[in-house]
């Protein structure tokens, strides 16, 4: 039986990402012919046999290209199944699946044996009625960039019930878990899918980005990624109607180690929007959360109008344990779509944890925001001891003036 001998020299060879190709070899190379399937709606396969003396980690990656062709016409009912030393299939790729001719596969490194049996089987379909596997389908090791299909791309929500008409996060994260950096185009959705859910409205942010997603950044003892590198857009989304949805995936597009121009979608994650609790929202911000006592510390509060009305007379009352230096409270107008900021100044006296909130009251409805924690420490010089030495550095400096005026 032909033998198809893995060459385990290096092969110095660069695509257009740069990626290296550690071996690589063709059928045609190993003396094989090309294979023909012929027929209406038969399945039949051929064996490729081949020897492999190369240590394999995770920063290799094998890859069998399948070139194929489908005669008279390309349609889904035909397709190509590969299996490698057991009857578990390592891919099925459908007709329409090749590009340019081309399936690239990538095969799982623990189906890797010293003896290999590689069996290319074809399905032809009523239109489908003769398959072409070329010998010039390829098996080879590569250093490349790696998009794992569940976690390669992502579309990351800041929260999975958003309000209606109150701005959420969305973030599209781009993994890469391989052994190369990756240039990449990230778009949250495909061009012609823009208006397709019109129920989620893009408020600001990145829609669109090129750039690199670097290599794997940490790897375990076995050369597993377990800190892949990322490249990520982030923008601010609005749903306009109260309703269960699906979003549309991101789309990432880059040149694969081949040179070929590859399309990845995310995942299409399933949120409910609900009513709006409250037309404004509050929020306390401490500069720091800790501070030395008798310190005066800075405290802005947020006020976001999320509505589609302007709203008037709001009373803002600070609430806290701590010293209040000013004043305690405002009242003030906000406009739809408008933040309001007001700064207020507090001073913990004694050591000790403190909580800072505030009530906001305004057409019979109180919103109370959530506490934020100030721990104020033990100053290293107390209170006491600054003023005393104060009132002393003060009668010295009187007693002095008194002294040589006579």
């Amino acid at each position: 039986m032909k033998r198809l001998i893995l060459l385990t020299t290096l092969i110095l060879l660069s695509y257009i990402t740069s990626a290296a190709v550690l071996s690589e070899f063709s059928f045609a190379d190993q003396g094989y012919n090309d294979y023909y399937i012929k027929d209406v709606n038969v399945f039949e396969c051929n064996k490729y046999d081949f020897t492999f003396h190369q240590d394999l980690n995770a920063l290799a990656f094998p890859i069998l290209s399948v070139k194929a062709e489908f005669l008279p016409e390309q349609k889904n009912g035909a397709k190509i199944i590969v299996f490698l030393n057991d009857d578990n299939a390592v891919a099925e790729i459908k007709a329409d699946e090749f590009y340019n001719g081309f399936a690239r596969i990538l095969v799982p490194r623990e189906k890797i044996r010293a003896d290999n049996q590689l069996r290319i089987c074809g399905k032809t379909s009523f239109s489908t009625s003769q398959i072409k596997v070329s010998n010039e389908s390829t098996f080879g090791v590569y250093k490349t960039s790696y998009f794992p299909k569940e976690t390669g791309l992502r579309l990351e929500l800041e929260t999975y019930r958003p309000q209606v008409d109150v701005p959420f996060k969305i973030d599209a994260v781009a993994r890469n878990y391989g052994s190369e950096d990756q240039a990449i185009k990230l778009s949250w959705r495909k061009d012609e899918l823009e208006e397709a859910l019109p129920w989620i409205q893009v408020l600001k942010g990145e829609t669109s980005k090129t750039g690199t997603v670097e290599k794997c950044q940490k790897r375990d003892e076995n050369t597993e990624c377990v800190i892949p590198g990322e490249f990520r857009i982030g923008f601010t989304a609005v749903a306009t109607k109260e309703t269960p949805m699906t979003l549309l995936p991101a789309f990432m597009e880059f040149e694969n180690v081949f040179g070929e121009s590859v399309g990845l979608l995310s995942n299409r994650p399933t949120f409910e929007s609900i009513p709006m609790k409250n037309e404004l929202s509050v929020q306390v911000k401490l500069e720091s959360d800790t501070t030395k006592a008798g310190n005066n510390n800075p405290i802005e509060v947020e006020v976001k109008n999320y509505g589609k009305r302007e709203i008037k007379n709001i009373l803002l009352n600070l609430r806290t344990g701590l010293e209040i230096i000013g004043n305690d409270s405002e009242t003030f107008a906000i406009s739809p779509g408008q933040e309001a900021h007001f700064s207020f100044i507090v001073k913990g006296i004694a050591p000790g944890k403190y909580f800072v909130g505030c009530d906001m009251i305004f057409e019979e409805t109180s919103i109370q925001c959530q506490e934020a924690e100030l721990l104020v420490e033990k100053n290293d010089l107390s209170t006491d001891l600054i003023a005393g030495t104060g009132f002393l550095l003060i009668a010295l400096g009187v007693f002095v003036y008194f002294y040589f005026k006579k």
